[in-house]
């Protein structure tokens, strides 16, 4: 049984500032408000990810760039509203 549900973002979240988003990785056992966002940068693969708090609609990883943490403010939005629909249809899951 998975324990981690991987929820497509690929072409459903807009990019920007050399970042795609990926997908999204969430416990499928325990529902929790939070999920690990995979991202690219530059087009490569980042072998860590960015933690969302999907109540609060905010990345709790932060950088120093003001713009690069203006832009994830606005993508994290975005990211729980396509999560939130996936789960609840149960479906690009």
């Amino acid at each position: 049984m998975r324990r981690t549900l991987e929820i497509n973002l690929a072409g459903r979240v807009a990019g920007g500032y050399s970042i795609q988003f990926l997908k999204a990785e969430v416990p499928s056992e325990h529902r929790v408000p939070f999920a690990l966002i995979r991202f690219s940068l530059e087009g490569k693969p980042q072998p860590y990810g960015l933690r969302l708090d999907m109540y609060k609609k905010t990345f709790l990883d932060h950088t120093d760039d003001k713009g690069l943490e203006e832009f994830l403010e606005q993508a994290a939005s975005k990211i729980v509203e396509v999560l939130s629909e996936a789960l609840s249809e149960n479906r690009d899951v």
